[in-house]
């Protein structure tokens, strides 16, 4: 049984400095970097467990002829800048870069954990032409590793275009799905939550990143004006349908009072029970309530669907 975890995740809004002029001057990529290593910080203070930066977040608003520029090898300055500070506040950390690896250069995301360990590099495997013509390298593979909060897969921006890549995360038993970008991504990110039952936290260059839950609902967001926002997140939320099951809620709610939440979606047919006192198992409540849970449910339907095909 895993404890709920607190996501953190941030926006740069390199498309606006903090003081006027606006977009009159092409920003500085070190106070870029400082300003996501403060970033960093404010999610420690926080006691997050993870936290997430942007896409090549020391580059943003930069153009792609300075990509060459900002690419470092993995032991540069930058990741063990990174290292220290995912070390020095004791968070799980995902942040973008250029890395300069076996003479090319890969838009990557990287991922360290408390310790400051790397735990694992993705690199992006759907670039836009643009950056390609600035010298990147695209990937190959998926991106998911294991981490103490749970298996955390990896995305970047573009990659939001191709539905095999977010299913290979599922696949691969993605419990998070950490997408860094330069723009907010918008509805899709919210179906894929929904669809592939993972929770998806979205870390941009320009205004708006957001946590969203395993239903697609949207937890929390940053903003023109808040750089960082950060939510709880019970990974052991439980999912079920209705059928059957829906003149039950009432009890449960009565019997465990404010130790869980129960949330219903009336247009979908589902409700989500969560964890509000981390000390209770849900496997026990399901048990006593003789709950089905929906992935269940659906495997029953499929097989009596097949059944039936098979008599008829």
């Amino acid at each position: 049984m895993r404890k709920p975890a607190r996501i953190a995740t941030t926006s740069l809004a390199t498309l606006e400095p903090f003081a006027p002029p606006y977009n009159l001057s092409e920003p500085d990529p070190a106070e870029t970097f400082a300003r996501g290593l403060a970033l960093v910080d404010a999610a420690g203070a926080q006691q997050a467990d993870l936290v997430c930066l942007p896409e090549t977040f020391a580059s943003a608003g930069l153009s792609s002829a300075r990509i060459a520029d900002m690419a470092e090898p993995i032991d540069g300055p930058s990741f063990a800048a990174l290292s220290e500070r995912a070390r020095a506040n004791r968070v799980n950390l995902v942040a973008g870069a250029f890395l300069k690896r076996a003479g090319a250069i890969e838009n990557v995301s990287v991922l360290f954990d408390r310790d400051g360990r790397l735990v694992g590099i993705y690199s992006k495997r759907h670039p836009t032409e643009g950056e390609i013509d600035g010298g990147v390298t695209p990937g190959n593979a998926v991106g998911v590793f294991d981490t103490d909060i749970g298996r955390i897969g990896l995305a970047i921006c573009f990659d939001l275009n191709w539905r095999d890549l977010w299913a290979g995360m599922k696949a691969e038993g993605s419990d998070i799905v950490a997408w860094i970008s330069a723009y907010e991504g918008g509805f899709p990110l919210q179906a894929y939550a929904c669809l592939h039952d993972f929770v998806v936290v979205s870390a941009v260059q320009s205004y708006t990143g957001k946590i969203i839950d395993r239903s697609g609902k949207v937890l929390t967001s940053t903003s023109r004006w808040g750089r960082l926002a950060s939510a709880v997140v019970d990974l052991d939320q439980r999912w079920f349908h209705t059928d059957g099951q829906a003149d039950k809620l009432l009890a449960i709610q009565t019997r465990y009072g404010d130790r869980l939440l129960v949330e219903t979606r009336g247009e979908e047919h589902l409700f989500v029970i969560s964890r509000l006192d981390p000390a209770l198992s849900l496997d026990m409540v399901i048990e006593e309530f003789g709950l089905i849970e929906l992935g269940d449910y659906l495997g029953r339907c499929t097989t009596a669907q097949e059944h039936g095909r098979r008599v008829r």
